[in-house]
């Protein structure tokens, strides 16, 4: 019986094996991999195999040597197919950064990626921010800049999270996501500041027409409140004398 059990477990990592290089080489055909060679610059073509994600192929973050993500520091770049951050893989975008992705964005897909992380600028994605798309976790962090993208989702067995922080904010059509947004706040997978006491998630639907719009605020002491309500009583109370 042992033995026999033993086959099975060969034969299932097998089959995930072989089920997982499909998948890898169904998104890398044609496709330009990131290798840090050379620097921790995005727009440097050195660091790619295969050049600068110029195509319509996937672009594929694979950890460079020495383990180097790329960093978004200049405006106007942008990948014409998918995006994928592989095992231990992260991406920065910071201040002066821009990056359009022109279909999906996936993090946690082959294994547990490294931190999608925006400090600055803006990263557009023109498909979905897919995150912990294989049941890894790829958490994303937005503490400055924008995330800006057609359609979010969460793989719920990943345990990723999007957190957002500082001055950061995600865009999304509301039309899309709004449901799904109020759900994944609820569900602690959209966080404030790291799930901190004191902070929540600002769901803005009223500021740009048709989109929904994330940001982090404190939430107010209760002196404030209570201050507020006073203020509001007092000049009510003027109201009515006049």
């Amino acid at each position: 019986m042992k033995n026999q059990n033993t086959l099975m477990n060969l034969k299932r990592m097998a089959q995930r094996s072989v089920f997982f290089s499909a998948m890898a080489l169904g998104t890398s055909a044609f496709a330009q991999y990131w290798n840090g060679s050379v620097s921790s610059d995005w727009a440097n073509a050195a660091n790619w195999t295969g050049g600068l994600p110029a195509g319509t192929g996937a672009a594929i973050i694979n950890p460079g040597s020495p383990y180097l993500s790329p960093i978004v520091s200049t405006s106007g770049d942008f990948t014409g197919g998918q995006l994928y951050l592989s095992i231990g893989a992260g991406l920065s975008v910071v201040g002066g950064g821009q990056l359009s992705v022109a279909s999906d964005l996936v993090t946690g897909i082959w294994g547990n990626s490294s931190t999608l992380s925006v400090s600055g600028g803006t990263l557009n994605i023109g498909g979905y921010l897919n995150i912990g798309a294989g049941g890894y976790l790829g958490n994303v962090s937005i503490s400055g800049g924008t995330i800006d993208t057609v359609n979010l989702t969460f793989n719920p067995a990943s345990a990723s999270t999007l957190d957002i922080s500082g001055s950061g904010s995600l865009v999304a059509p509301s039309a899309a996501n709004l449901g799904n947004i109020n759900y994944w706040i609820a569900n602690h997978e959209i966080t404030a500041d790291g799930g901190a006491a004191g902070y929540y998630i600002n769901v803005d639907t009223t500021s740009q027409i048709g989109n929904v719009i994330l940001t982090v605020q404190a939430v107010p002491e209760p002196s404030t409140m209570a201050l507020f309500g006073l203020s509001a009583a007092f000049f009510g109370l003027i109201r009515r004398r006049r």
